[in-house]
């Protein structure tokens, strides 16, 4: 199945209605000796016996993410509408020959009920932090230890910046099948097995990928709540984590750098 195609499903539900006639005598027709009628009993409607239709999050299947784009808005509707969450990024190299390559790491802190986010990026060739409130996003330099910036902006936008190439990458990056369920913020969700990878995946830093394991989690509003995996690349072995934890129990607090803002 092309992976970035959608789908449309056609459900078509038939109702049959059953008539019945009677037959009456003309002008002129002698009148028969009345006859008892009997009325026969209506015949019992068989239960519906079909199995209730399972309900998927948008842009997902039984088989996993059948339309990227929807799956993604479906995620950011979702952690947008609240409440608020800690997403952590991770990646974990195993071995690699590409001698450029590093681990890296994302904290991000979401507050929706006060629109504030504070975010902090350690990345292979750059450090930054951000925080947003009041309708301002300032970005600081750990390295240097100075404010490179700010600018006016909208929390929805700020929210769905930070982390969406990371999410986005990943939900391209599995073949899945779904495996249960597990209980996440007071709710179900689903689960669903890392099986392998697409044909032609392909990393800057680690060569194609050949060979994937492990487990993502989305709740049913579309919310992904975890990807712990394990992909095996021709130039190298990477762990990946994301996850939104302490649900509905994050808050955001002013970090000290913003007094040199």
């Amino acid at each position: 199945m092309n992976r970035t195609a959608l789908t449309a499903v056609a459900v078509v539900l038939l109702v049959l209605v059953a008539g019945c006639g009677s037959d009456r005598g003309g002008p002129g027709t002698p009148v028969p000796t009345a006859t008892p009628t009997v009325t026969p009993s209506a015949t019992p409607t068989p239960a519906d016996t079909t199995a209730p239709e399972r309900r998927y999050p948008n842009g997902w299947s039984e088989t996993g993410i059948e339309d990227p784009d929807a799956a993604l808005a479906a995620h950011y509707r979702a952690t947008l509408s609240g409440p608020s969450a800690t997403v952590t990024y991770r990646s974990r190299i195993g071995d690699a020959t590409n001698l450029r390559a590093a681990n890296t790491t994302l904290s991000m802190r979401v507050d929706t009920g006060s629109n504030r986010l504070y975010a902090a990026l350690d990345g292979s060739r750059t450090s930054r932090e951000v925080f947003f409130a009041d309708g301002t996003l300032t970005r600081w330099d750990p390295d240097n230890e100075t404010v490179v910036g700010s600018s006016s902006t909208e929390f929805g936008l700020v929210a769905q910046s930070v982390d969406r190439r990371v999410l986005q990458s990943h939900l391209l990056l599995y073949t899945l099948e779904r495996n249960g369920t597990v209980e996440r913020a007071g709710s179900t969700a689903l689960v669903y097995d890392v099986t392998g990878v697409p044909n032609d995946t392909i990393s800057r830093s680690y060569g194609t990928a050949t060979d994937a394991s492990g487990r993502i989690v989305v709740g049913q509003s579309g919310r992904v709540f975890e990807i712990e995996t394990t992909v095996t690349y021709t130039d190298g072995t990477v762990t990946y984590y994301y996850g939104h934890t302490a649900v509905g129990e994050t808050t955001v607090e002013t970090p000290g750098w913003m007094a040199r803002a």
